[in-house]
């Protein structure tokens, strides 16, 4: 134990380190009661095998301080990082700072998953909580089952389905004792619901399970889903927990063909399929699929732009897919039959839209290509329902910019990421990202308002709580022009965060936001003194909206000690600011220039 003196004495050495005559600092500057603290990973936290990095602060950043043996470095105000190895089981980061003749310690448990390992070849067995599948299914003539086992190595194995004989399974990897068999649904072919038996050797020393799934063939039919998601929309993906591939509104009638656990398969063209998730759709059992007939083309003359209304006879799910330059966009119906006469104008000023043609580009789709005039480039775009079942895009082209003040009268929106129930990533000296996101924008706020622009913010206040859905949603409400997701870096457990260098990063989905990512993140360059880890396509909600061109900005790493300490101080976030209001302004200077 450490005397009182020492204690006291470091703790005063402590404040000495890290107290500064700075007024501009995020958070007054942390002095722990103890020498050590770890604040990442948490107290008993899973972590991968390999290696794991553990941060925290010191109370003195002068002192030598290790971690199991090795020596880690400072950052002078008191936050550490460092990259260690770890060994499977419950491990333990001792730490030792020495600012006494007696080092002060701390410990910091946690458990690292073990390598996978084969189970014991006698008495044969069969662990249960391999049996695969883990969901519940619905097939279809030409799907396929996986179905999967671990038991002990050496041995045959057989999987049964609901009602059906034994089919003999395959050793896939005979070092660890998996096994292995691939059922293909025939045409025709009945099963289930039931659970699969799987058995492992043969006669009076054989090993019986059976899992826990629900399996079935076919899946039922005449079901119907209707989307009435949350968020207003749902997650069409690829496949089960895989990419995305559209977004229908709610309402949107899918003819659900298939089941994985709590996701949907729904049938959208020929050969097409999408999978959704089951909480955000309504299933309709007895219903008749989804057959849309198209009507009549309404082009509408807005103040924005224009809207573009397809008649339809009930809502279907579509896709909307931008040209690369930004010329037009095809509007593409599921499940849908083209019957449209007549593409009417209303007549009015309409100096953006060109051209509506369609096609019945395969049986249940037709596709719509909205053509801009000569000259003009798609702003942004919003689709959804009219309260007829029409579609309704609304199109907008650029806003009017003054080419000597090109924000003046700009609508700018700020979205600081996060907020106090959901903080996002922490630093060493416990830094919050939401704090950071906030004091970023602020900073941001005051420069805008200075060229003019209307500033508008996500979150009015550092403890507004502002859900991931509802951000995008106010950018379409209030009518912004362009909007800014400001946000701070983590990294997932098991990354070596030396492993290259880290800074910031510059995020767009849709093209018509390249343009403007490509400003922004030149600005960053010319401007932020830390590594350039480029402008990345990367699909994040906030970055999806198709109102207008959006960005998320990842500016700094906040676990990283050097750069939390740039964070906590107003200069940095300045040149942040500056850095992000540049390339804003070089972009609308382009728009006006007609780049």
């Amino acid at each position: 134990m450490k005397s009182r003196a020492a204690l006291a004495a470091a703790l005063l050495a402590a404040a000495a380190v890290c107290s500064r005559a700075d007024e501009d600092v995020l958070h007054p500057p942390r002095v722990s009661s103890e020498p050590i603290t770890f604040v990442w990973p948490a107290p008993g936290a899973v972590i991968p095998p390999g290696g794991e990095f553990v941060f925290g602060n010191v109370s003195v950043a002068t002192a030598p301080f290790r971690i199991n043996g090795a020596t880690v470095a400072v950052h002078r105000g008191g936050g550490f990082i460092a990259w260690l190895p770890v060994s499977p089981g419950t491990f333990t980061f001792h730490a030792e700072l020495k600012i006494s003749s007696v080092p002060a310690a701390a410990d910091r448990s946690v458990f690292v998953t073990p390598p996978p390992a084969p189970l014991p070849d006698s008495p044969p067995a069969i662990d249960p909580a391999s049996l695969s599948p883990h969901e519940d299914e619905a097939l279809r003539a030409g799907d396929c089952l996986a179905l999967r086992m671990k038991a002990s190595r050496g041995r045959k194995a057989w999987a049964r389905l609901p009602g059906e004989d034994w089919e003999e399974m395959q050793p896939v990897n005979p070092a660890l004792g998996l096994y292995e068999r691939v059922h293909c649904v025939q045409p025709g072919e009945r099963f289930g619901p039931g659970a699969v038996d799987y058995r492992l050797g043969a006669g009076w020393s054989s090993v019986r399970a059976e899992g826990s799934a629900r399996v079935q063939a076919p899946a039922p039919g005449d079901e119907v889903a209707v989307v009435h998601g949350r968020a207003g929309y749902a997650n069409l993906k690829t496949g089960p927990a895989d990419g995305f591939l559209i977004f229908p509104p709610n309402g949107a009638r899918m003819s659900v063909t298939g089941r994985f656990g709590p996701e949907l398969r729904v049938a959208l063209g020929p050969g097409l399929d999408g999978w959704v998730d089951a909480k955000d759709v309504l299933v309709s059992t007895n219903a008749a699929p989804p057959a849309a007939q198209t009507g009549n083309v309404g082009v509408l003359s807005e103040s924005f732009g224009a809207v573009v209304r397809v008649a339809l006879s009930e809502r279907v799910p579509f896709e909307i897919v931008e040209d690369d330059d930004l010329g037009g966009l095809t509007l593409r119906l599921f499940g849908a039959v083209g019957h449209t006469n007549l593409v009417i104008f209303d007549g009015g000023e309409n100096d953006l839209v060109d051209q509506v043609r369609w096609r019945q580009e395969a049986d249940g789709v037709v596709a719509y290509r909205i053509l801009l005039k000569p000259g003009r480039r798609l702003w942004g775009y919003h689709a959804r329902y009219g309260a007829d079942g029409s579609v309704r895009v609304s199109l907008r082209r650029a806003p009017r910019v003054n080419p000597r003040r090109p924000l003046a009268g700009l609508r700018v929106m700020l979205d600081p990421g996060h907020m106090p129930s959901a903080p996002g990533a922490i630093g060493p000296l416990e830094t919050k990202e939401m704090d950071a996101n906030y004091a970023i924008a602020q900073a941001a706020e005051k420069l805008l308002k200075a060229e003019g622009a209307v500033v508008l913010m996500t979150r009015r206040s550092p403890d507004d709580e502002v859900s991931l859905t509802d951000r995008p949603r106010q950018a379409v409400d209030r009518d912004a022009d362009l909007f800014v997701s400001l946000h701070n870096n983590a990294l997932p457990d098991g990354t070596d965060p030396f492993a290259k260098p880290r800074g910031f990063t510059v995020f767009y989905y849709h093209p018509h936001s390249l343009a403007l990512g490509r400003a922004v993140h030149a600005a960053y360059a010319g401007a932020v003194r830390l590594p350039d880890e480029g402008l990345q396509w990367d699909n994040l909600l906030v970055a999806r909206l198709t109102a207008m061109p959006a960005l998320l900005i990842e500016n700094a790493y906040i676990i990283l000690p050097d750069q939390e300490d740039l964070l906590n101080h107003a200069a940095f976030r300045q040149t942040l600011a500056r850095a992000l209001v540049k390339g804003l302004r070089d972009y609308m200077s382009d728009v006006a220039r007609g780049k």
